[in-house]
């Protein structure tokens, strides 16, 4: 990979691709609708099921997913030889490192959808708001790709509204022209292993690749590039990884930009396997990738907030918890957060323990509820062994 830029692999027809083995190319229209068919099957609200209840209310899913009241005090006065990353939802983190507040993929809108009334609904409202009074000046946003779960048009026109043109938009090759139809022009557009220093910091912001690809409609797939984004400062390393497939690439990431004293890694959206697997990472990749960028700590993001394949929404930071357990990790090493939680990271260790993590899946105890087989069957199909007594 080293040597390969994202422009060298832009084609004549002006699409990007993925240079590994591990990509398998577009998905047809019958591997769409067979999805789609799977999803429709479910019988799930639109907001996801649990792993022990298929009709949950959206009391249950406060339940499951507790939402925390961000550390006012922490983020108004973070250490600036500490990086510090507090999970608003989804592939959304706000990161303090070196006098810098930067904002990754802010979808804060009730659904992951081009349209407000359809499409997956959010099981957890946004940990922040860009009207919050107290939220710290936002330095920089980095946008990973153009999905609607990861770009969303009215996020983005709330935090300009906000911040204006005093903030700026790291984004992959060929999304500048999207913000500039909305009057947003300080974008800063750079392609795989470009690097741009913010303004004002010594902080290198590096576009990292990824296994992915993008579309915004049914005419634009892989137009513009796609990838997660290294936050390079003097004292501290911070990576996003995106969201992305297993590749190779991961390792030479960590040779070249790592080690990275906290990573936000993506766990779910990784069922049915065969479909998922070149695009989403599961809680047993996610954990190879951790150890390939050489992360000191990581948290886990893309997971828990929309229900956007067929797995239990509760599933990923189960199989996360044991993956991590059986490959040796430290109890702290790589977690996930309840929504508006924090990690910070000095020095290589975690120092505002104990950390508030997600509560793991509970069995079912109320008779109307039913266990439901697909956590265990998805966990067979990750490699990832469940007893038959498990609580999943």
């Amino acid at each position: 990979m080293t040597g390969i830029t994202a422009a060298s692999l832009r084609g004549a027809d002006g699409r990007f691709d993925n240079p590994w083995p591990t990509w398998k190319g577009d998905k047809s229209l019958w591997d769409l609708r067979e999805f789609a068919k799977q999803m429709r099957e479910l019988r799930a609200p639109n907001y996801g099921y649990l792993s022990y209840k298929r009709q949950p209310t959206l009391a249950d899913m406060s339940a499951a997913f507790p939402l925390r009241a961000p550390d006012y005090d922490a983020l108004s006065s973070p250490d600036p030889a500490a990086v510090s990353a507090l999970w608003v939802g989804h592939a959304s983190v706000l990161v303090q490192m070196e006098g810098l507040t930067l904002w990754t993929d802010p979808v804060l809108a009730d659904r992951a959808s081009p349209l407000p009334f359809v499409g997956p609904r959010r099981a957890v409202p946004p940990a922040l708001s860009p009207e919050d009074p107290w939220l710290p000046k936002v330095d920089a946003i980095l946008i990973s790709h153009n999905h609607y779960d990861h770009l969303c048009a009215p996020s983005v026109k709330r935090l300009h509204r906000r911040y204006g043109d005093d903030l700026v938009w790291y984004v992959p090759l060929g999304l500048a022209e999207w913000f500039a139809a909305r009057g947003i022009k300080n974008v800063k557009e750079l392609g795989w292993w470009e690097q741009a220093q913010h303004p004002g910091s010594k902080v290198q912001l590096v576009l990292t690749p990824a296994q992915h690809w993008s579309a915004r409609g049914i005419m634009d797939r892989r137009k513009t590039l796609w990838g997660g984004w290294a936050a390079l400062g003097e004292r501290s390393r911070f990576w996003f990884a995106g969201d992305t497939g297993y590749a190779p690439v991961f390792k030479e990431i960590g040779q070249r930009l790592g080690p990275f004293d906290l990573s936000a890694i993506p766990i779910g959206a990784y069922e049915p396997r065969a479909f998922m697997a070149p695009q989403h990472v599961g809680p047993d990749e996610a954990v190879t990738i951790h150890r390939d960028v050489r992360s000191r700590r990581s948290i886990a993001i893309h997971c828990c907030t929309f229900h956007l394949t067929l797995e239990p929404l509760d599933e990923p930071p189960a199989l996360l918890a044991r993956e991590a357990a059986a490959r040796g990790l430290a109890d702290d090493e790589f977690v996930c957060l309840q929504h508006g939680a924090m990690m910070t990271v000095k020095d290589g260790a975690v120092v505002n323990s104990p950390l508030q993590r997600l509560p793991l899946p509970r069995p079912a105890t109320d008779a109307g509820e039913q266990q439901q087989p697909q956590p265990q069957q998805a966990a067979a199909s990750r490699g990832v062994g469940l007893a038959a007594s498990d609580e999943l």
